[in-house]
């Protein structure tokens, strides 16, 4: 091996330690903010989700959840703190912050029904009978990972992360829109866009999906393939979108590392079904040199894209 040789070696060694990736078994942060939540827990954005609220504050100690006639403010206690409308909820508990998100238990959501008053019943209206309606589309967020001084990833052949997953979420957004979805993208450029921000827009905007789009690294350049990944308290509607989208994948012929569960904030902070969709590994020569090329990530767009159709058509029933 000459001196030159070595060198060169040497540099592409220190690249994939720097960069770091996602284990088999445990995804490491890998620029997506991963917080280890309690276990048997959930997030107060995943309790207003299922309890048809909205999140008003989120200090860090409290979380005030709001609704037609409805306050919900729990504190963080060991022993549980919960209100609903005034009245303290028993064994509410145990409630508990990680970062600046309050997490309470998972069944807490149960307890808490019984307190919520009803919606009024609406006034009924004369009979008469209107047009019908076109068919309500979903409404999707697609939010290109990293972005502006955050690169995410870099590949072995020295292509950056956020260039190729906006590419390929701006195709994505193009397909969904062609087909009548309406589409919200988190960014449209080189512009970093905060971690919370993410899925704030998606909560904001009261979307009924967001998909996050990234690309993987790992040290071992002999790893390939897509991985989705879904919150560790993820609802039924999450794992459904999760399916639909790695069995479009895998239909376009594109290698499954299967679907696992993680604590990435853009996950567990979203009110609807999220998923986090890695498209393949930069630190694969194969795959990175695929991944640069703009037809392929056409193909994985397409993929995706199918797939998001296919869970609007399972859930809204066309």
């Amino acid at each position: 091996m000459t001196r030159t040789t070595a060198l060169i070696c040497s540099a592409c060694l220190s690249l994939l330690v720097v960069t770091g990736c996602q284990q088999s078994d445990l995804p490491l942060n890998g620029g997506h903010d991963l917080m280890a939540a309690p276990i048997g827990t959930i997030s107060a954005y995943q309790l207003a989700g299922r309890l048809d609220l909205d999140v008003s504050e989120n200090s860090g100690q409290m979380a005030t959840l709001t609704g037609p006639g409805n306050v919900v403010v729990i504190y963080a206690d060991p022993n549980g703190g919960a209100y609903v409308n005034g009245v303290a909820v028993p064994d509410a508990g145990p409630v508990s912050t990680v970062g600046d998100m309050v997490f309470v238990s998972n069944e807490l959501d149960g307890r808490l029904r019984g307190f919520l008053r009803k919606a009024p019943k609406p006034v009924p209206l004369p009979r008469i009978k209107p047009p019908s309606p076109p068919p309500r589309r979903m409404r999707v967020v697609i939010d290109p990972g990293h972005g502006g001084k955050d690169p995410g990833a870099i590949s072995i052949i020295g292509a950056y992360e956020k260039t190729i997953v906006l590419d390929a979420s701006l195709a994505v957004a193009g397909l969904l829109s062609g087909r009548g979805m309406d589409v919200i993208l988190t960014r449209r450029g080189d512009r970093f866009v905060e971690l919370n921000e993410r899925a704030d827009i998606a909560n904001r905007r009261r979307a009924d999906a967001l998909v996050s789009i990234h690309a993987d690294h790992c040290p071992n350049p002999s790893v390939t393939g897509f991985t989705i990944y879904i919150a560790r308290s993820a609802s039924s509607r999450s794992q459904k979108l999760a399916n639909c989208i790695a069995d479009a994948l895998q239909s376009a012929g594109v290698s499954s590392r299967g679907i696992r569960r993680a604590g990435y904030r853009v996950l567990y902070r979203s009110v609807c079904p999220a998923v986090l969709v890695e498209l393949g590994y930069l630190s694969n020569s194969w795959e990175a040199s695929k991944l640069s090329r703009s037809d392929y990530r056409r193909k994985l767009a397409a993929a995706v894209g199918r797939g998001v159709l296919d869970y609007e058509k399972q859930v809204l029933g066309y």
